[in-house]
């Protein structure tokens, strides 16, 4: 069997980085892409040391889209991995048209290009935003209820239609890999620098000498906050590698997470332990707007579909990054 090319968008980011790593420890060939406004060229040095390999690293906006058919033209890819993405759910009720054009049209676009060349799979990385702010405490399934609560969600369930159009072409073949909320790394030289997640928030504020918040203590949950899916980074690039891998016709939605939920309160006591600060005061403010009391998994999809299953135990994400 030929040696297998993929171009990964977001190339240089957190997720991105992670499954590239599996992609080429199982023998592929990788072509980063990335802007590197959130990605980290850091971590492409990482892979490369590590894999004693070169790995190409094309800076290009996700948005320029005659660079980008110069390197589809340029390569034979066997598949691409789409996790370029503005991803911020406050910053994007602030700029609606920007997440619009990167989150949705540049994937329209992308999914044109790889039509136009005959790059035949495509894995899109999605996200748990979609479902929005569920009144349920029910896990959430791929078929269930979507009601996004922010120009971040809806231009991400907006995205995943245009790639089930692609799916759905004959001869084309891939998946939207919903993921749930991630954390953890392979290595520190991996390690998410998003000032979005929880875990990462967190450690920022203890860097800093603060105290961490917990937004809302009176949910209908076992101790009143916030209850989340909180998904292993390797686990999530472990799912890419799966679909990259299946030799026939998968699902077009799969929900990537653990099937368990930990509270916001659970989080905040692993790191604090983590960190030999348990007896740090954690600060109680109220909620926050659309903060759902429950959001996590339903994963029987990827276990029945593709036989995944996440790997990694929180205590196990929340030690990787110490």
């Amino acid at each position: 069997m030929d040696r297998q090319t993929w171009l990964i968008t977001g190339g240089a980011g957190y997720i991105g980085t992670h499954i590239a790593d599996l992609f080429i420890a199982d023998g592929k060939d990788v072509v980063l892409l990335d802007s590197l406004y959130q990605g980290l060229e850091s971590r492409v040095f990482y892979l490369r040391k590590k894999h004693n390999t070169d790995i190409p690293l094309e800076v290009v906006d996700i948005r320029d889209y005659t660079a980008i058919e110069n390197i589809i033209e340029n390569n034979y890819f066997a598949g691409i991995v789409h996790t370029a993405a503005l991803k911020a759910v406050g910053e994007s009720v602030e700029k609606p048209d920007e997440y619009k054009e990167v989150n949705f049209t540049a994937t329209a676009e992308l999914l044109k290009l790889a039509q136009k060349h005959g790059v035949k799979k495509f894995l899109f990385s999605s996200t748990a935003a979609v479902y929005g702010s569920p009144d349920t405490m029910e896990p959430c399934k791929e078929n269930g209820p979507l009601a996004p609560i922010s120009p971040y969600g809806s231009t991400k369930l907006d995205a995943e239609s245009k790639v089930t159009e692609f799916i759905n072409t004959p001869g084309n073949v891939g998946t939207s890999l919903r993921f749930f909320n991630v954390v953890g790394t392979a290595a520190r030289e991996l390690l998410d620098n998003s000032v979005e997640n929880l875990v990462p928030i967190v450690l920022g504020q203890l860097n800093k000498g603060e105290a961490p918040v917990i937004f809302g203590t009176d949910y209908p949950t076992q101790d009143g906050t916030c209850v989340r899916d909180y998904v292993d980074v390797r686990d999530i690039a472990a799912a890419h590698l799966v679909a990259a891998n299946a030799t026939g016709a998968i699902p077009p939605i799969i929900n990537v997470g653990t099937g368990r939920g930990a509270s916001v309160r659970e989080i905040i006591n692993l790191v604090l332990d983590a960190v030999n600060k348990s007896d740090t005061a954690v600060i109680e403010a109220p909620r926050r707007a659309g903060d759902p009391a429950f959001l996590c998994a339903n994963v029987d999809l990827a276990a029945t579909a593709m036989g995944f299953k996440s790997k990694y135990s929180l205590e196990e994400s929340i030690r990787s990054l110490f």
